[in-house]
């Protein structure tokens, strides 16, 4: 495995991790993983996605450097409504103002959740303010030139993907 692989692979983790714990807390479900694969292009996977970006430093083996990223979480319609519903503890049927920045909450809990769990692994982040896309084969901009990593999760309402994208910049 080359250093690269291994390097995203460390980082990526802290981020499943924390999926995981937000859906078994928030929406009282367990999430599984697929096999990850890289992206092409930039049309979403779903219907809505919210999207945070990051930007630090990290030190590794007495070597410091700076990194950026984005977390991208899409979910097909009938996937967030069950998931929203499940969160806030309403019926939802479709999205509207009222359930559609339920998105941007998971992502910013997830996006908490790994930045303590990487500050042990010598990352120092700040993170950006999510937003939210909605609409049928919409585009995300992604930061330019880096490689997405596509995610595919599964719960009980359904399946959805988590996109991390990571670059160290020395």
């Amino acid at each position: 495995m080359s250093k690269d692989i291994a390097q995203f692979i460390a980082f990526s983790k802290p981020f499943i991790d924390a999926a995981k714990n937000i859906f078994k807390t928030m929406v009282s479900s367990n999430l599984e993983t697929g096999k990850p694969s890289i992206k092409k292009g930039n049309v979403s996977n779903g219907d809505i996605s919210s999207i945070i970006g990051m930007t630090g430093t990290c030190e590794r083996g007495g070597e410091a450097f700076n990194f950026k990223g984005q977390l991208v979480i899409s979910f097909p319609e009938g996937t967030f409504l069950k998931v929203t519903s499940a969160m806030l503890f309403e019926e939802f049927t479709e999205i509207n103002d009222d359930n559609s920045d339920s998105g941007a909450e998971i992502i910013n809990m997830i996006m908490g959740n790994a930045k303590r769990d990487l500050t042990s692994l010598g990352y120092k982040m700040g993170m950006a303010t999510p937003s939210t896309i909605v609409g049928k084969a919409h585009q995300i901009k992604y930061i330019n030139r880096i490689k997405i990593v596509v995610i595919p999760m599964t719960c009980e309402h359904g399946d959805f993907i988590l996109e991390i994208c990571y670059e160290e910049l020395f």
